[in-house]
């Protein structure tokens, strides 16, 4: 019984699939589910599963018979219709219609994004080298003996770099608050013309509503807290304002009042330019005591010698400096390519996205100890606002993730078993000193999730690459690497064929061993037979003498 089927696809890439089952079939369902229920459910008259069909419609009733048929049937039949169209599906379809009489089911179904990324080995761009100044080294060795600091309790004023334990409030002035609302007011006041009569009329009620205004300014709270310990450094603690200065020189019990303005380039805007009303008082000063920058500390961060450190410290600030660099360019050439790129994708393709996003963020909400629906109370919001508000940024990460993938399919960029080895090997080196566990992480990098962690840094890495080398002017040309292609690809095969000819050699070879073996245990065992008879005889002529 041939299925009906009905195509049409939309200019979102979405397949709606209409499927007409035949009358007969679902008729044919019907009496499927029928003894089965006959089978299942006492008849009185009948013995069990002999009920014939029109009983059991009486019993149960048709509609619920058929709706039953149809269930059974939906699965099937959209995987029959699968078969025949072969649609390049990108996401689970949907049933969006059941229409009966004749039975039509009506599906909806995500295809694969139809990318095309432009013109993109046209873009160029001037690479930067990546370089550590001795500045940045010497940063990180201090805070490397930061780290170890040992902190000390002294009797004496606090100084620049001591550790002090306050206890206070810290809130911007309401006059500074309001300053800039009356601003944007005084702005739109002086736009428009009022006449003398009405200001008149108005004065009071206006001064009353000035009074609202002002009492509805929020303070904004800097710190309140019965103890809180900082680091007096006037770089680290509100720089740019004379707070470590104030708090320089006081001593234990002191209690001080003070204001501090914060500078226009203040990193936090809604501070820039407000003064603060500060009042602490001095509970507990501490002496920070640094160790030396020497071999010693080294052995604390695992080196053997404070050159060893030193060399260290320059390759792993490298290694971030290359990684940021890396992010960047790639962000800014995707971002590039994006603007060259015509890009077709189905909404599942964002609505996945967003789920991804969704069931992260909540998981990040209950790992601080917070009920999802309570979270989403006090902020007053709902899953479905949560949805829109990252739906621009999942957007952004499904054209990224399209771009990227086409980009290494245009580019023919693979990755050999040479390339996974070399980053096992980049990976467990560290752990040189441990062969077991080197071992154990170098199997696992090779299957399963570790496989496929190490097959995306690798694809990561040769994109890298690639696009270093197409926006300098340096990539190797599209027709080469298609030919590299076809030779890896052709030299796969032949592999793979010689090796499953060696195979069959060595089942061959062993069949043959098999089967001389079993002819010398053939020959054994009648030989043995023979010595048994020749026994047998011997035995029976010495009985006759």
């Amino acid at each position: 019984m041939t299925l009906n089927i009905h195509t049409e696809e939309d200019d979102q890439r979405q397949l709606t699939m209409t499927i007409e089952v035949p009358e007969k079939r679902v008729l044919q369902e019907m009496k499927a589910k029928a003894r089965k229920l006959a089978r299942d459910i006492n008849v009185p008259g009948f013995r069990r599963g002999k009920a014939p069909y029109h009983v059991i419609v009486n019993r149960v009733g048709k509609e619920y018979l058929r709706g039953e048929a149809i269930e059974t049937l939906i699965q099937p039949v959209y995987e029959e219709a699968l078969a025949e169209v072969e649609p390049e599906i990108y996401a689970q379809a949907s049933l969006d219609e059941i229409d009966d009489e004749p039975l039509t089911l009506t599906f909806t179904i995500p295809l694969t994004p139809e990318v095309d990324l432009g013109d993109y080995r046209s873009l160029r761009k001037e690479i930067d080298e990546v370089e550590i100044s001795d500045e940045a080294v010497a940063k990180a060795l201090e805070a490397a003996q930061e780290r170890y600091a040992e902190l000390e309790e002294v009797d004496r004023p606090a100084e620049e770099g001591d550790v002090v334990t306050i206890a206070g409030k810290g809130v911007v002035l309401a006059e500074t608050v309001a300053e800039e609302e009356e601003g944007a007011e005084t702005a739109v006041e002086e736009s428009d013309t009022v006449d003398s009569e009405t200001e008149d009329e108005t004065e009071d009620t206006d001064g009353e509503s000035e009074d609202e205004e002002e009492a509805a300014v929020e303070e904004i709270v800097l710190f309140d807290t019965e103890s809180l310990q900082i680091i007096l450094d006037s770089n680290k603690i509100f720089p740019g304002t004379s707070f470590a200065e104030n708090v320089t020189g006081m001593s234990v019990g002191d209690e001080k009042t003070f204001t501090i303005t914060f500078p226009d380039d203040f990193e936090e805007e809604d501070l820039r330019g407000k003064e603060a009303a500060i009042e602490i008082a001095l509970l507990q000063v501490q002496n920070r005591l640094v160790p030396l920058l020497d071999d010693n500390l080294a052995e604390l961060e695992g080196y053997e010698t404070l050159d060893d450190m030193k060399e260290g410290v320059r390759k792993d600030l490298e290694k971030a400096a290359k990684d940021q660099a890396r992010n960047e360019l790639m962000d800014e050439m995707v971002n590039d390519m994006r603007e060259l790129a015509t890009l077709v994708y189905p909404p599942a393709a964002v609505n996945e996205e967003l789920d991804r996003r969704i069931a992260r963020f909540k998981q990040q909400v209950e790992q601080a100890e917070w009920e999802w629906e309570d979270y989403l109370k006090l902020q007053g919001t709902s899953e479905e606002q949560l949805r829109e508000d990252f739906r621009e940024a999942a957007v952004t990460a499904v054209e990224n993730q399209l771009i990227l993938r086409q980009f290494v399919l245009d580019e023919k960029i693979t990755i050999a078993e040479a390339d996974v080895d070399a980053k096992v090997a980049e990976r467990t080196e560290s752990y040189g000193d441990n062969e077991e566990l080197a071992a154990a992480l170098g199997e696992y990098y090779k299957q399963g999730p570790g496989l496929d962690m190490i097959s995306s840094e690798i694809l990561t890495d040769k994109a890298y690459e690639r696009m270093v080398a197409i926006l300098s002017g340096n990539a190797p040309d599209l027709a080469e690497l298609e030919a590299e292609a076809e030779e890896e690809a052709a030299a796969e095969i032949e592999a793979a064929e010689e090796a499953e000819e060696e195979m069959t050699e060595e089942v061959a070879e062993e069949m043959a061993e098999a089967e001389e073996d079993a002819v010398v245990e053939e020959a054994a065992e009648a030989a043995a037979e023979d010595v048994v008879e020749v026994m047998d005889e011997e035995t029976a002529v010495e009985e006759q003498e």
